[in-house]
């Protein structure tokens, strides 16, 4: 018997796809696994150089078949989608076949080619398929085609039992990126905090003006972690963004200003100063807003407006104050330190008020310029021994050193402070501004704080030791103040660990779901010293033991 030479199997091959031979093809296919590395690769050679429909067919049994060759996938795989480039209409033959059992790689062409005329069949493949593997790719492809038309039956896959298929659905409706598939993603937010986290992204990445508009509004969100999400995303965004959320000042929610404010700080982009120095001009009510207004101010160029800042130290309210401070130090010039040196001379309890701001935010060219001021060394002395942490006092004992001042540094070590009480009490707060707030606060309420600025760092610690009490902010990045809660929940129940959730939001559905997740109590921004006194009394069940105001 004669026996079959490589020779004669290419011959054949050659015969068969010039003959369009389907039957012989098949016969050929059964045999290439009795062929050597070496053989099965002159097999292919033949193939990548023919043409037709034999030639493809071959291509995709032996990629979405059972054969077993020695050659890669991912070699096969390029000849393949060669020859689909160079005569699309036979791709959509593969996909029809039912010859092919694997067709994930087929339908991933049609997505790579973006082949319009394969959305019917692609729609078929995702209904009919129960392999997960194929469906996904479906998805995918549609996605990449990026045509309209299978809007609804991508919109079914977002709520299907499968994680990866919503994801992929997701994504697919995104790349569509049509008022209807914008809205079907929308429409999707609510139910899982993760998809909604990938929702935000895949809209966030389109930085169209429907997809900002949307986004836009979830800055109004009921849920914290959409809203810190959202803020992250469009300060990335950035320029685009900013005519929106200027547009957002006019808001009369309060909170949605709030936050428009923080990413406009964010961003930091001088076309936005214009805005918020109008909205300050306006005297808003809320404090939250003008804490807000002066902060981002303090994060923008200011240029020749910067003397807006100086109306902050004059608020009645202390946070405020300090974070026009602090805007004030980011924004020095020659003007600011005149207005500033200004309002301290006129004495009273506003130059006293001013001069604390600028210590309790620690603007070093604000004090040093205005060191030498009548009553200035006094009033610090003041302060720094009778309100402010050890921490900060001891800081301006080093710098006062340093800078020459070793009188006013040597008195403010003659001043002995009492001993802390031994109540432990963690502060949360993503904002540094807010932390050195609660610390000469707290210190003012006798306790002993410790800062988290990452709310992962606090529940570590809180593993190690336990707190007497923990202040947390709502809105922070990672993990909100209503995670934290759950998680220190699992740690220790109320009895144990009294939680005081201390947030911008109005009453709102946040404050139930706080409640719910372990919350104690409830204390609006801006807080005073009192406020945090009349908390700690409440949840500590302690009478008034605290220092009062």
């Amino acid at each position: 018997m004669t026996s079959i030479t490589i020779d004669d199997v290419l011959h054949e091959l050659r015969h068969v796809i010039a003959e369009n031979d389907l039957i012989k093809a098949t016969m050929l296919l059964n045999y290439i696994e009795n062929l050597n590395a070496k053989e099965q690769n002159q097999f292919i050679s033949v193939l990548g150089a023919s043409k037709g429909e034999i030639a493809i067919t071959i291509l995709g049994r032996l990629i979405g078949g059972d054969i077993e060759v020695m050659v890669p996938q991912a070699v096969l795989r390029n000849i393949l989608l060669a020859q689909v480039m160079e005569d699309p209409e036979q791709l959509l033959l593969l996909l029809k076949s039912d010859h092919i059992f694997r067709k994930d790689v087929f339908v991933e062409l049609a997505g790579e080619i973006q082949l319009e005329k394969s959305i019917p069949l692609l729609e078929e493949i995702l209904t009919s398929s129960d392999d997960l593997q194929v469906m996904k790719a479906c998805l995918i492809a549609l996605g990449k085609i990026g045509d309209p038309a299978p809007t609804n039956t991508l919109s079914d896959f977002l709520y299907s039992g499968h994680r990866e298929l919503v994801i992929a659905a997701i994504n697919a409706l995104s790349n569509i990126d049509t008022p209807l598939s914008v809205q079907r993603l929308v429409e999707r937010m609510g139910t899982d905090s993760d998809l909604d986290l990938i929702i935000i992204d895949a809209l966030a990445n389109l930085e169209d003006s429907l997809a900002l508009d949307h986004l836009n509004k979830e800055l109004a969100s009921q849920h914290a972690y959409i809203r810190t999400h959202v803020k992250k995303r469009l300060a990335k965004i950035g320029a685009k963004a900013i005519p929106m959320l200027i547009e957002n000042l006019k808001n009369p929610d309060q909170d949605f200003v709030v936050h428009s404010l923080n990413v406009l700080g964010y961003i930091g982009d001088e076309s936005a100063v214009r805005a918020v120095r109008k909205l300050l001009h306006n005297e808003p009510a809320d404090a939250n807003v003008r804490f807000a207004a002066y902060e981002s101010l303090g994060m923008m160029p200011l240029a020749k407006g910067a003397y807006v800042l100086a109306e902050g130290l004059t608020d009645p309210v202390d946070q405020v104050r300090i974070a026009a401070a602090k805007a004030i130090e980011w924004n020095c010039d020659d003007i600011l330190i005149a207005g500033v040196q200004n309002l301290i001379r006129q004495g009273g309890a506003d130059a006293r008020h001013v001069v604390e701001a600028f210590l309790n935010s620690e603007s070093h060219k604000i004090v040093f310029s205005a060191i030498d001021l009548e009553g200035f060394q006094q009033m610090t002395i003041d302060f720094l021994t009778s309100k402010a942490h050890p921490d900060l006092k001891n800081r301006y004992e080093v710098l006062f050193r340093e800078k020459g001042y070793t009188d006013l540094a040597d008195k403010l070590l003659e001043e002995e402070v009492g001993e802390l009480e031994k109540l432990l009490v963690f502060a949360v707060d993503d904002s540094r501004m807010i932390l050195s707030i609660y610390k000469n606060t707290l210190f003012q309420l006798g306790v002993e704080p410790q800062l988290f600025e990452f709310p992962a760092s606090a529940i570590e610690k809180a593993r190690e030791t336990k707190p007497d009490i923990v202040f947390t902010d709502l809105n922070m990045p990672d993990i909100t103040g209503i995670a934290l809660a759950k998680q220190l929940r699992a740690l220790y129940s109320k009895v144990e660990l009294p939680i005081v959730m201390v947030t911008t939001q109005s009453e709102n559905p946040d404050h139930k779901e706080a409640y719910e997740a372990g919350i104690d109590m409830i204390v609006s921004k801006p807080f005073t010293a009192e406020d945090l006194k009349k908390a700690m009394d409440a949840v500590l069940d302690r009478g008034s033991d605290l220092p009062e105001f």
